[in-house]
Order: C-alpha cells, then sequence, then structure tokens
C-alpha cells in the first residue's frame, strides 16, 4: 500500500497522501465542533472525567467530557488503507483473555418520545462523478481467522407490535433519458477467488431446526417478472428437493419462452393449452386408466 504516513507519530500536522497540512488550532477547533455535533460528546478515552460547565456549541443539552480528540486516534497500529479521510480512528489488539467485543467507535441512541424519527447513524453524499464508484458506506472483511466473520451483521429484537427490519431500502428512479440506466436495490457481487462461494443469498433455519419464518421470501409487490432467473446454471435452475411446487388454480406451467405452451388445472380438468386453445385435457373426476 505504501507508507501511509512519513511521521506514524501522533503529530498535528500528519496527512494523508493529497491532503493539505492543517494547523494544530485549526483543526482541534474543526474536531471539537464537529464531533460534539455528531456523536453528541459521547466518545470517551481513558477514565471519565468531569463534565464541563459549558462547551464551544453554546448548547447547556451537550455535555463534554474526555480529551481532545485529534484528526488521527490510534490504539495499536493495525494495517490500513490509503485512505483519503479527514478523521481516522485506528485500533489493533492482540487478546488472549476472554472473548468479549472490541469496538473503535460506539453509538448509543434511546428515544423515548411517541413522536420521532429516530436516526442513529445519517450518512449522505451527493455525487456527481462520471466515473469511478460513489458509495456512501464501504464495508469490509479481511477474514484471516477460522471464527464466524460478517461484513455487515444486523440484529433486530422486536418487543411491540408493528413492523421490524434488518436492513430497509428503498429506491426511486427518477431518469427520464434514453439511455440504458440500472436502479437495483440489492446486489451481490461475485469478484476474486480460486473456489467459488456457496451462497450469493441465504436464509438459515432457526436453533434446533425451529422454525422461525412463516415464509421464508415474500415477493408482495408488481412487475413483469417475480423472479427472473437468466443466468446460466450448469446443473439446475431451481432444485426443489423434498418440496412442492404449489400453484392456485387457473395458473399455468409455461412450457415455452413465449408463454404460448401451457398446463394448467381448472374445473376439475388438467388442460394443455395452446395459446387459448386447449388442444387435450385430463378429467381428474374420472377412474384411474393408463395413459
Amino acid at each position: 500500500m505504501g507508507k501511509l504516513y512519513a511521521d506514524r507519530g501522533l503529530n498535528s500536522t500528519a496527512t494523508r497522501p493529497g491532503q493539505p497540512a492543517a494547523t494544530t488550532s485549526g483543526r482541534r477547533g474543526f474536531l471539537r465542533r464537529g464531533l460534539l455535533f455528531l456523536f453528541g460528546g459521547g466518545l470517551l478515552f481513558g477514565r471519565r472525567a468531569t463534565a464541563a460547565p459549558a462547551n464551544e456549541s453554546g448548547d447547556p443539552r451537550l455535555v463534554t467530557e474526555g480529551a481532545t480528540l485529534k484528526t488521527l486516534v490510534r490504539q495499536g497500529q493495525p494495517p490500513v488503507e490509503p485512505l483519503d479521510t479527514v478523521i481516522l480512528f485506528e485500533r489493533a489488539d492482540d487478546n488472549h483473555g476472554r472473548a468479549e467485543t472490541h469496538e473503535v467507535l460506539s453509538l448509543i441512541h434511546e428515544e423515548r418520545g411517541p413522536n420521532s424519527y429516530p436516526w442513529t447513524l445519517y450518512a449522505e453524499l451527493t455525487s456527481h462523478q462520471t466515473n469511478g464508484d460513489a458509495v456512501v458506506l464501504c464495508s469490509r472483511l479481511i477474514k484471516k481467522g477460522a471464527g464466524w466473520a460478517a461484513g455487515h451483521h444486523s440484529e433486530v429484537f422486536s418487543h411491540a407490535h408493528g413492523v421490524a427490519i434488518g436492513v430497509n431500502v428503498e429506491m426511486s428512479n427518477y431518469y427520464t433519458g434514453p439511455e440504458a440506466t440500472e436502479v437495483i436495490g440489492v446486489n451481490i457481487q461475485p469478484t476474486h477467488g480460486p473456489r467459488p462461494s456457496q451462497y450469493g443469498l441465504q436464509i438459515q433455519e432457526g436453533e434446533g431446526g425451529r422454525v422461525q419464518f412463516e415464509k421464508a421470501i415474500g415477493l408482495n409487490g408488481g412487475g413483469a417478472v417475480g423472479v427472473d432467473l437468466a443466468g446460466h446454471f450448469k446443473e439446475v435452475g431451481i432444485h426443489m428437493h423434498d418440496n412442492s411446487l404449489r400453484l392456485n388454480e387457473g395458473a399455468s406451467i409455461e412450457l415455452d419462452g413465449a408463454g404460448k405452451v401451457r398446463v394448467c388445472y381448472k374445473n376439475g380438468r388438467i388442460e394443455f393449452m395452446n395459446g387459448n386453445r386447449c388442444v387435450g385435457h385430463i378429467d381428474m373426476s374420472g377412474t384411474d386408466h393408463k395413459m
């Protein structure tokens, strides 16, 4: 990755490549104002200090404690990408004791009022670039041990009626031009590696084989196609294993790409359709006979 700093020490003028040098007083003033509003004064280093009687924001609701933060805060020296960042927190540990969580940044938020939209972390990007990739939040996991690991982990504990969602994606496509465009809610893309991954999307069973979902996947919206299986799979497109495929009466299994040749069950008959014309049927109320 190259050497990220000319001096890995905690000096106030160390910058990333391409970053202008900042003065100690200017950087300190920026961090005081920005971090007080962003984190609510909740980042503490060392033992808990006595709350300051006032703060630079002038808002008496904010309690500011702990040491003054700089643009670089480090505990240990982990490998770091050459990031062009304003504020950098680094942490590297060598833990051999009791297994417990070790955070770099923790945000604790509670909203008790009934009329509110509490958003613990808000990130917004307005991008006008035509080259490169625009990403609001980037999560990268480099797994080098045998333990369970996740690039993104969300837990939901629902104790009330209403809706609770682990990950919610809302989409809007305002483009009206002639060029081809794609707006995708969730994209799972395999990249490098000598071996294939096992699942692009997996929904596991509950602990001890308990049934946890009434329906594992629900497609409750409308559109042209419910599931578009356009990929090429050398064995089979859908492997049902020991599960059944169920259709309501009148729904068809289409046997050609145009949806003209179909098989459906309707009015006590299994009908073989060619367009709107029935070319043969099996009466399901009849006696058992050889076909």
